[in-house]
């Protein structure tokens, strides 16, 4: 897994030395301190595993003294749309050792007796829970298998030819009756409309995928394959989904992050490509998985594409944008081009759990997470529709966004049916002002998270949970310091024997050969510099390598994600002169 550079508090000292608009950074106030004659507390600088079972973390002072139950290693068990880690200690730590680096640190080895991955993740058991399905939002699963099979056929009466779903709430609890309209919407040729709005099409698609899973219904089976269909027709070339098909002529065949509708497509169809409950079953053809990828590679690229630029910096996105230019666009008379304070979360979610972080995602999301920091109101709490018509009120545990900034000035954006914007509530029709979410904590728990522990999913941890150790400064143990203990476990490699071992080398018939092994993480191997291909069992194998008489020397390598390189192979190869049959 590669590492995420914002995944702890570091990440808001980087931040705020670029950006005159975030608070001085943590670690400023704190040399301050420490001139005032004020002892900091240690903290952990840096956390990583030299193999599965040693983790060695550099702390920011130094010991006197090391008692090893000051420190726990903790796996996360949560899953990352709830933004809740579950940090358990399940690792036993069976040692612990102090040394110290160059610069005078304390550097704390300690020996587990649970091993990590070769990536320094931990392998987390997913419940096969049908009532809990992420993004399943509809309470069609009951457990009364007899009601959930009427379910799953009443759905089926719903769907329309394109493949997709309206949103028809609790009509979807009885059949289709013949001859009434499946979708309020209609294309200007008289077409019924499916959407993914208000979690439209992925609803019926989830339930129906955990339904042929019980059942082996093959009519499920076809209606879900169907859906993924309507799925693919909803998205344009440039990687955005529209939010309805066909094309309604309005504001709903932009490009829809509004209501989460793009994001929740996205993450599904990611459930569907790694196999995840529900689709961990025959429900999808052979190949799907590459076709899948293929689409979720244009959607992101779409995404950084239309991630707005104020001045050359990099913010957030709009509610709609353009499917063609990647402008943002606006929706009904009050919802105006704009920096959205609310959508734009789910989308920093996906960047944040990509496993490839590209210099071009970490940069998207990097950017748009100081935006957030920098934009939020601290200590304000929003009141909807408030009697008091005071709506923005003072509260010391909450931060406050605003559903729609003004891109070129980042005021916020209040607007009446009459489209006027306006920058106070108060200016705005009482209608719309109380009728309207005009703002929300959306981006609190997301910031908080990424400070504390950022990405978990499959990740281990080490935290600081007692202050018995003694430190060289006084100030102590920082208690409750939290870091993520990244991937520095260097893969290794296992070679197919490519002949008659003899001595130091391989006698081999023909004139060349291909060297074959295994590498024990995913990695990139190549073969005296040359790419070998490595398969999803992780065996590598190289392209044809032509043998001259006498002594032919191969070296192997491999590189993971993390920047690890394994120690090289090196392999010695002499032709018999015997030409294989």
């Amino acid at each position: 897994m590669t590492t995420h550079s914002w995944h702890h508090r570091r990440w808001l000292a980087a931040l705020c030395a670029v950006s005159l608009l975030l608070p001085a950074a943590p670690t400023a106030l704190r040399a301050a301190e420490a001139d005032q004659g004020t002892a900091e507390p240690v903290r952990i600088v840096h956390a990583q595993a030299l193999t599965p079972t040693t983790i060695q973390f550099t702390l920011s002072g130094k010991l006197t003294s090391l008692e090893p139950s000051d420190f726990e290693v903790q796996a996360a068990l949560g899953d990352w749309n709830s933004l809740n880690p579950q940090l358990n200690s399940d690792y036993t730590i069976k040692s612990a050792s102090l040394g110290t680096d160059a610069q005078g640190r304390s550097v704390v080895t300690l020996e587990t007796a649970q091993g990590l991955n070769p990536d320094a993740t931990f392998t987390r058991t997913h419940a096969e829970n049908p009532k809990s399905v992420p993004y399943l939002n509809a309470t069609y699963y009951t457990g009364d298998r007899a009601a959930d099979i009427q379910q799953a056929d009443n759905l089926l009466t719903w769907q329309m030819d394109h493949g997709g779903w309206y949103k028809m709430g609790d009509k979807y609890k009885r059949a289709w009756d013949g001859t009434e309209a499946k979708s309020d919407w209609k294309a200007p040729d008289g077409t019924e409309l499916g959407t993914i709005d208000n979690n439209a099409t992925t609803n019926e698609i989830l339930f129906l995928s955990v339904m042929y899973k019980e059942t082996g219904d093959e009519r499920y089976r076809d209606a879900v394959l169907r859906g993924f269909a309507f799925l693919e027709k909803l998205q344009y070339a440039s990687g955005g989904w529209a939010q309805v098909y066909p094309a309604r002529g309005n504001y709903s065949d932009h490009v829809t992050y509004n209501d989460n509708a793009m994001m929740r497509v996205m993450n599904v169809l990611s459930m569907a490509r790694d196999r995840k409950y529900p689709f961990n079953s025959s429900l999808l053809p052979e190949g799907a998985e590459q076709k899948l990828a293929a689409s979720l590679d244009r959607g992101l690229d779409y995404i950084l594409k239309s991630q707005i630029a104020v001045n050359g910096k990099l913010t957030a996105w709009c509610a709609q944008h353009d499917p063609v230019t990647y402008e943002p666009r606006g929706a009904r008379a009050y919802e105006h081009p704009s920096i959205s304070g609310s959508e734009s979360i789910e989308i920093i979610k996906y960047l944040l759990a990509l496993p490839e972080q590209t210099p071009e995602v970490k940069r998207a999301a990097d950017s748009a997470l100081a935006y957030f920091e920098a934009s939020k109101l601290s200590g304000i709490k929003y009141v909807s529709a408030d009697p008091n018509n005071v709506y923005f009120v003072p509260d010391p545990a909450t931060d406050t966004w605003y559903r729609f900034y003004d891109i070129a000035t980042n005021l916020p954006i209040f607007s009446g049916r009459d489209g006027v914007i306006k920058h106070n509530i108060l200016e705005i029709e009482a209608e719309r002002r109380n009728g309207y979410r005009w703002a929300g904590s959306w981006a609190q728990k997301l910031l908080a998270t990424v400070k504390s522990t950022g990405y978990y999913e499959g990740r281990v941890y080490v935290k600081i949970a007692g202050s018995a150790s003694q430190t060289a400064q006084g100030g102590g143990l920082a208690v409750g310091d939290l870091e993520r203990i990244e991937d520095g476990i260097r893969p290794s490699l296992t070679l197919v024997e490519p002949g008659r071992k003899t001595g130091n080398h391989y006698n081999v018939d023909g004139n060349s050969i291909s060297l074959k092994g295994t590498v024990s993480e995913k990695a990139a191997v190549q073969v005296n510099g040359a790419e070998a291909s490595v398969g999803k069992d992780l065996s590598f194998s190289s392209g044809p390598l032509a043998l001259h008489p006498g002594r032919n020397e191969f070296t192997v390598t491999a590189v993971d994600r993390a920047g690890n390189t394994s120690d090289p192979l090196r392999v010695n190869v002499v032709p018999t002169g015997k030409t294989r049959k």
